[in-house]
């Protein structure tokens, strides 16, 4: 018994894209049968049955609604249903054949044009279902048909070599549209799926990153602690020793930053909120952190005048302090930081005078992980600072700067804040 998925188109050929273009062909084939009996009837004075082939259209018109009503439906297309339009289609047309001349009319071979529609968008069973329906209604339509009363014979030979060409003309351009507009979808889903993989690809390796680093936090604590005690006590002890004393408690405010990152590792762990507060105190808490962490760096500029109440969401600290530390490795000047509100957005820049990035490097920065300072890093930094932002809603940037060097661009929306 076949699963549900053999009746589910697949991902590259969404409902809409495969029903909303078999639309366009369908609105163009009832626009030309439409002027094609009125010219026939009304212009060249052959009598066409106008009370079965007006019905049939009328028909195909109420198919066309119904089709643009299924289109606003936010349903998945199956195989069997778009098959089923096809046929319905394909059933339509040898009708409308079958009023007009039946194969003697020489706009029978738009009959291919559901075809060659079913053999990019369906499975091979199907395709061959319905060319073997086409070529069952060809056959009928060669033995019954009700055939176009035309007197003169040189007129109707004229006639039908001139609607052997428009309907190649017609032919050609219905299936070139249909044709290269899937096509287009097709390149255009496939760069999807490639972009997804790239994140599933990209979400494992932090997913894996982030047991270890939880495993390596719990082994950390002790070492941590052994280590802040001896630098207060040495701190102590070398209190007359200005040198020796200021490094003590250098290593020892390096060891409480440690612990402190610890314990806010633990917290997110447990599923913790985290306390709202006005966001230029928790950048400014944030920068003083991190000065902590790099005494070496200089830092230009100062957190914004913004009072409005901010609750940081999990991973956008540790996503600004990774675009810091980035900066303060690759500039050998001062790193210049600003933030502001632009309408419902916060904007968080980072600039530095570094060697910049390669267009290589900057394409794949944040996607893949690579590391442009040797020595230095493992080179994920930008990509855990990237999947947050992802998460979140928001986006990182990387531009060049005058001058030289790098402004990275943070953005989040104020909902993924509050």
């Amino acid at each position: 018994m076949p699963s549900a998925t053999d009746f589910t188109l697949s991902s590259t050929l969404p409902a809409h894209a495969l029903l909303g273009r078999l639309l366009a062909v369908r609105v163009s084939l009832l626009a030309g049968w439409a002027a094609g009996i009125a010219w026939l009837h009304w212009g060249s004075h052959i009598p066409v049955p106008l009370l079965p082939i007006g019905s049939v259209l009328a028909l195909i018109g109420l198919f066309v609604v119904a089709t643009a009503w299924r289109l606003r439906q936010d349903i998945p297309a199956t195989q069997m249903e778009f098959l089923a339009h096809l046929l319905a289609d394909l059933s339509l047309f040898a009708l409308l054949l079958y009023f007009s001349g039946g194969a003697t009319n020489p706009f029978v071979s738009l009959m291919l044009v559901p075809i060659v529609i079913a053999a990019i968008s369906l499975r091979p069973r199907w395709v061959w279902l319905l060319a073997a329906v086409a070529a069952g209604f060809y056959t009928l339509l060669l033995f019954f048909y009700q055939p176009l009363e035309i007197s003169d014979p040189v007129a109707a030979h004229g006639m039908h070599l001139g609607g052997m060409w428009f309907n190649f003309l017609v032919s050609a351009s219905l299936i070139a549209f249909f044709v290269t507009r899937m096509h287009a979808g097709l390149r255009a889903r496939d760069q999807e799926l490639s972009a997804l993989r790239e994140k599933q690809l990209r979400d494992e390796r932090i997913v894996a990153l982030g047991t270890q680093a939880a495993l390596a936090a719990h082994e950390l604590a002790t070492p941590l602690a052994t280590i802040q005690t001896t630098a207060h006590e040495l701190a102590s002890e070398f209190a007359n020793d200005p040198d020796i004393g200021n490094d003590c408690r250098l290593l020892e405010r390096q060891a409480q930053a440690c612990k402190r990152i610890l314990t806010q590792l633990a917290a997110r762990a447990q599923d913790s909120t985290p306390a709202a507060q006005p966001l230029d105190a928790w950048l400014a808490a944030l920068i003083e952190r991190w000065q902590v962490l790099r005494p070496d760096a200089q830092l230009l500029g100062a957190p914004p005048s913004i009072g409005r109440i901010f609750s940081p969401p999990d991973g956008l600290e540790q996503a600004i302090l990774n675009v810091l530390n980035n900066a303060a490795d690759a500039s050998p000047d001062a790193v210049e930081f600003s933030a502001e509100t632009d309408g419902g957005v916060l904007v968080i820049e980072i600039a530095d005078r570094g060697p910049g990035f390669s267009p290589e490097h900057k394409a794949q920065a944040g996607r893949v992980q690579f590391s442009n300072k040797p020595g230095r890093g493992w080179g994920m930094g930008l990509a855990l600072t990237h999947a947050t932002l992802e998460r979140l809603g928001g986006a990182l940037i990387l531009a060049e700067r005058d001058g030289g060097g790098t402004r990275v661009r943070i953005t989040l929306p104020w909902d993924q804040t509050t």
